[in-house]
């Protein structure tokens, strides 16, 4: 499915995140660091990790129920294993898609309004990129990958001497200036693949 991919600005806005696992606390994460006002709701018990940000969240411990979306500007599920938490699911996708809200079911593409993109951050770069929802798995180990390979303290220094040099530049003369500072930069990578694929095999 085409996308175009985009950033948000989510500085003060309202987020909302319902359910609780392993897939939730790094989308809770996400957004507090893009400034979103985070309320998580989710029943039974919510984990050490939520609990640890309840000082930065407004924490909920009950069932979520539609008015709960209404005027949040990005909403995420996490995974349910009931057909009665599916089919909630994707009501409120239905009605994302008809009101024009960010809706995200975690893990299900299917029942999503936009792609759900990893992130790297680090000092000087910010990369996003996603399989379209075919393999979140393969977008995690990718991010994983370039956010250490990036992290080298080198890279930070580099981008910062860059900077420095651009701001000294006249307008002009800048575009050629830079290019010649980062000739002889490069990424040097190579793809390993697991060995039921090099066999040509089923997963």
């Amino acid at each position: 499915m085409p996308t175009l991919p985009i950033e948000v600005d989510l500085q003060g806005r309202p987020a909302l995140v319902i359910g609780t696992g392993a897939e939730v606390v790094p989308k809770v994460d996400r957004l507090l660091d893009a400034g979103a006002v985070v309320t998580v709701i989710a029943e039974g018990d919510q984990g050490p990790e939520l609990e640890a940000r309840a000082s930065r969240i407004t924490l909920l411990s009950r069932a979520a129920v539609d008015a709960d979306l209404e005027g949040k500007a990005i909403v995420f599920v996490a995974p349910h294993t009931s057909p009665e938490g599916e089919a909630r699911a994707r009501r409120w996708h239905a009605d994302a898609v008809r009101e024009g809200r960010l809706f995200c079911a975690i893990d299900r593409p299917e029942v999503c309004t936009f792609v759900n993109v990893a992130v790297v951050r680090v000092p000087g770069l910010t990369m996003t990129f996603g399989t379209g929802g075919a393999s979140p798995g393969t977008a995690r180990r990718v991010r994983e990958d370039l956010e250490a390979l990036f992290s080298d303290p080198r890279f930070g220094r580099f981008i910062e001497r860059l900077a420095a040099l651009r701001s000294t530049l006249p307008r002009g003369h800048r575009a050629a200036r830079m290019a010649d500072a980062v000739r002889g930069f490069a990424v040097e990578a190579r793809l390993r693949f697991p060995a039921w694929f090099e066999r040509g095999e089923e997963p």
